[in-house]
């Protein structure tokens, strides 16, 4: 949490690797083997003794920035931040900076990340738990097509759900893992937040 405000924070989860975000990961692993395979195997007849000689040290050197570069958008954090009266941005956060998403005019030069959605808390529509039966059955019901997932996973039972209104007027909602600091803080900015007791206590920030 900064110290600006008690009511700024910054909040950041590993995705659990499941579904197609654990089908990407191993795809990605299965790359880093089969491509330098591919490569040598299809160089060889032309280069034969110079593919040994130059290209595989070559790759050898590349190889760490080359996975150290991909693997974090398949290895990524979940981050949202609080502050500037109660706006919530989301992010993907890559870690150190590499690449910053131009399309993004609020990203931080220091670090890589992706952008997902920037709101004012107070103009969310529901904030309610998203595995609670009631609160699930309610979300069902309004037959929201456009949902971000930014959970660590949709089976957290501390899994919130944010419902919102994009530009086109159409109904959006955004999953997120909530802690106690964060629903503190949505209690306080909107008033349509349901509190209710999370299933563990703690915090866990990025510094």
């Amino acid at each position: 949490m900064t110290g600006e405000n008690k009511y700024n924070f910054d909040y950041a989860v590993p995705k659990k690797p499941e579904g197609s975000y654990k089908t990407k990961r191993t795809l990605m692993k299965i790359a880093y083997v089969v491509v330098p395979i591919a490569l040598i195997a299809a160089f060889y007849p032309l280069l034969n003794f110079i593919v040994f000689v130059v290209f595989v040290p070559l790759f050898a050197i590349l190889s760490r920035p080359i996975i150290g570069g991909t693997w974090r958008y398949v290895n990524y954090d979940l981050r949202y931040e609080i502050k500037n009266a109660g706006t919530i941005r989301f992010t993907h956060y890559y870690g150190k900076k590499f690449r910053v998403d131009k399309n993004d005019e609020h990203a931080d030069e220091k670090v890589a990340e992706k952008f997902i959605l920037e709101m004012k808390i107070k103009d969310f529509d529901v904030v309610a738990p998203y595995n609670d039966p009631e609160h699930r059955a309610a979300f069902d019901k309004m037959g929201i097509k456009n949902v971000i997932d930014h959970s660590s996973s949709p089976s957290n039972p501390n899994v919130y759900y944010a419902t919102y209104r994009n530009d086109s007027g159409e109904m959006c909602a955004i999953l997120f893992d909530m802690i106690d600091r964060t629903l503190s803080i949505f209690e306080h900015y909107n008033k349509n937040t349901v509190v209710t007791e999370l299933h563990f206590s703690g915090e866990e920030t990025l510094k």
